[in-house]
């Protein structure tokens, strides 16, 4: 379980007794892999799932549960479950 600072569900920073709020932030972590576009980060341009990039394409679940699990992977996350059962729009992640 990682510890980091904590944003709330627009993305803008918590704060707590007048300084950052932090906590578990796995979720967060998996959420912004989700949503960044591979060479985002420079200090890890192959972090980057690029959700956006899947809206138009024609790809099976399976294809994009391997490149999501791929990309997790790069984190660290090695044991993550997708679940893809009520279709790519409803997705589930568990860490």
């Amino acid at each position: 379980m990682r510890q980091d600072i904590l944003r709330d569900e627009s993305g803008d920073l918590l704060f707590a007794n007048g300084d950052f709020a932090t906590g578990q932030s796995d979720q967060q972590h998996v959420e912004d892999i989700f949503d960044l576009q591979p060479g985002e980060l420079k200090e890890f341009p192959l972090a980057g799932f690029g959700a956006i990039n899947y809206i138009k394409k024609t790809i099976t679940a399976d294809e994009f549960k391997r490149d999501l699990k791929i990309q997790l992977n790069y984190d660290g996350y090695t044991n993550a479950t997708i679940d893809t059962s009520k279709g790519i729009e409803n997705l589930n992640i568990e860490i």
